[in-house]
């Protein structure tokens, strides 16, 4: 039976004032909570008990990555070894990787998120943008340009996570309404559409968030429910994305592609222009951008700039000290079974980030947020380049003895290319391209190849680099100098292998980057050299995987070291890669109209993100005018809108 309640409702245009208003509020017959204003519709919920507490704790149970198990033991030696698909390889079945997308999405005009998110600024004395909770028919488009431009995409599934509040007609603070796009059709969006669009599937914040800890902690029921009642509900989208490892791996693929609604798809691209069974995810940066650590907390906490700073310094604590290269802010690769491992490694960090229910507002030093994507993306590429060391170092050379003698030194000091009695190596390399192979390798794998001879009817992504190649201090191209000392980086005196390994892998990080270009330039294509010999058959319980937090001391050798070394190698391999892509951050509407007229025929990747101006006059014209664009861009709507 219908119900009136008095609610505040937000426009777009208005400033954040309380505007009164008289709601009828009803269960349809589908069970979802519909508000009405003068017998129109104005909001849609999506009723929900929050999970128990017991369900909220993190699943601490390292996942493999499906797609290299199938691969034989075989053939993913030779690929790892040479970097070729052939061979034992010539006849494994390898599909185009399974890739969904994840949105995370807010109506910031919605009267209940308005009314909660209002309530909490006042309590805290806080304050934030009002472009962070407006849209613009964004994620209506993107669905839209998702569908158009990867169709040919094969068992993707669309995830969408949205806010949620407390139901204002319940005492009881566990049922929730989770916000809905009123144009999507949710009871038929899950069985995908007519024309092939893919499932959509709706999740809402409070049903996602588990809390993680220190590695080898599980949390209890009373420390979840303490943590949840701090940090939800949230208007934070960093907040969110630390939750992203949480998905369920059983409904999620594991290879995803991350989007904010306001990220779009402008030209077709095939899967491996994001993920490759071969050469694992895609990752775009800005090789020129930088980012350094920063403990300070000084940068802007509204923007991305602190959690950067923050997150550089976690990896640096645990991986050794470098500069990061930021992460190009469009749609962006990630593995969701490496994502997993990256809040395990870092689950106190990860379960502090939502501590600030607006972005930034938990001031607390050594409490900052971590900004999910950046810190496991370069978790992936720093679990890669130790995987490589700790073959070389302790599998290889230290072998079951796990002792390093002045002998094994010098042999090892021999196989870097250094002269016998000279402490120092310094040569220039050659330029190990094994992305040159790329093409042939797709092609003996029966993939679609991620370069296009078309690139305005097709997108052209290039790889840059793949870590087939070993790893890269700038994170584009190899360094074109080995500069290593034997005293300081490999040492002559007796001792561990994982003494040096630990020297190599995160004390003296520049050691562990010269050893591995050393390597690479010794042999034309592969990792071989980085291998033990072959001496046993047994195979390899997978997921391989070295110890979350590096430990003082090694742990057992395993009973098959090169197996495990190649299976260890091949979980992180990645490939950085350049698609046309743009980022526009629109202030007025005339700027936008300049920005967009801009775009080129090769353009792949879009952000048009929203900088208006909060003047009404401004707001108005900009919400019409990027309405305008992106209807006419993306004019064909799918089965299940409204």
């Amino acid at each position: 039976m219908p119900r009136t309640v008095l609610g505040l409702f937000f426009t777009f245009g208005l400033s954040m004032a309380s505007i009164v208003l008289v709601l009828t509020r009803y269960a349809s017959p589908l069970g979802h909570i519909v508000f009405e204003l003068d017998g129109r519709t104005r909001a849609i919920y999506d009723p929900f008990t929050r999970p128990p507490a017991a369900n909220a704790i993190a699943d601490t149970n390292i996942r493999p990555v499906k797609a290299h198990t199938q691969i034989p033991d075989a053939c993913l030696d030779e690929w790892v070894s040479f970097g070729r698909w052939k061979g034992s390889c010539i006849r494994v079945p390898v599909e185009e990787s399974v890739i969904d997308l994840v949105y995370i999405w807010v109506n910031g005009s919605d009267v209940l998120h308005w009314e909660s998110r209002a309530d909490l600024l006042e309590s805290l004395s806080y304050s934030t943008r009002n472009a962070r909770f407006r849209q613009h028919d964004e994620l209506r488009h993107s669905l839209r340009s998702a569908f158009k431009n990867t169709k040919t995409w094969k068992n993707s599934v669309w995830h969408i996570i949205t806010a949620d509040v407390p139901d204002p007609d319940e005492f009881d603070d566990d049922q929730r309404l989770g916000l809905v796009p009123q144009w999507l059709d949710l009871d038929r969006a899950w069985a995908g559409g007519e024309n092939g669009e893919p499932p959509v599937y709706m999740y809402h914040d409070s049903e996602i968030f588990h809390l993680t800890s220190i590695p080898g902690h599980t949390p209890t029921i009373e420390e979840v429910e303490k943590w949840r009642a701090s940090v939800l509900p949230t208007f934070n989208s960093m907040a969110v994305e630390s939750q992203l490892p949480h998905m369920n791996p059983d409904v999620v693929s594991e290879n995803i592609i991350y989007l904010n609604d306001d990220q779009f798809f402008v030209l077709p691209l095939p899967p491996s222009a994001f993920h490759s069974a071969l050469y694992g995810p895609v990752i775009r940066l800005y090789a020129s951008f930088m980012v350094q650590a920063d403990v300070s907390g000084d940068a802007d906490g509204g923007g991305e700039w602190r959690s950067l700073g923050w997150s550089a310094h976690i990896l640096n604590q645990r991986f050794g000290i470098r500069g990061r290269a930021y992460i190009g802010h469009n749609a962006r690769s990630l593995s969701l079974p490496l994502m997993h491992e990256t809040a395990l490694m870092f689950g106190d960090y990860f379960a502090l980030t939502p501590m600030s229910q607006f972005r930034g507002s938990h001031d607390v030093s050594s409490e900052f947020e971590v900004n999910t994507v950046f810190t496991a993306t370069h978790f992936v590429m720093e679990r890669h380049r130790e995987a490589l060391l700790w073959s070389w170092v302790v599998a290889k050379w230290g072998g079951a003895r796990g002792l390093l003698d002045g002998e094994l030194k010098d042999a090892m000091w021999l196989e870097l290319g250094a002269d016998d009695g000279r402490d120092e190596l310094r040569r220039n390399t050659t330029q190990r391209t094994s992305n040159d192979d790329v093409l042939l390798n797709m092609r003996a794998a029966g993939l679609e190849q991620p370069q296009s001879d078309r690139p305005e009817k097709r997108a052209n992504t290039t790889y840059l680099f793949v870590s087939l190649d070993g790893f890269t201090s700038n994170y584009e191209r190899r360094a074109k100098e080995v500069l290593l000392s034997r005293n300081d980086c490999i040492g002559e005196s007796k001792e561990a292998a994982w003494t040096v390994f630990r020297r190599l892998a995160v004390e003296k990080p520049h050691c562990g980057d010269a050893v591995i270009v050393a390597l690479t330039d010794a042999s034309p294509h592969g990792l071989s050299i980085f291998l033990p010999p072959h001496t046993s058959s047994v195979p390899v319980a997978v997921p391989a995987i070295l110890p979350l937090i590096m430990p003082s001391s090694s742990p057992p050798l395993p009973e098959n070291p090169r197996g495990f070394a190649v299976r260890l190698i091949h979980r992180y391999a990645y490939t950085i890669a350049d698609t046309p892509a743009a980022f526009f951050g629109v202030e007025t509407a005339e700027q936008g109209r300049m920005y967009l007229s801009w775009l080129h025929a090769d353009l792949a990747l879009l952000c048009v993100n929203d900088d208006l101006y909060d003047d009404a006059m401004n707001l108005t014209q900009g919400d019409a005018m990027l309405r305008e664009w992106f209807g006419n861009k993306w004019p064909d709507r799918l089965a299940y809108e409204k």
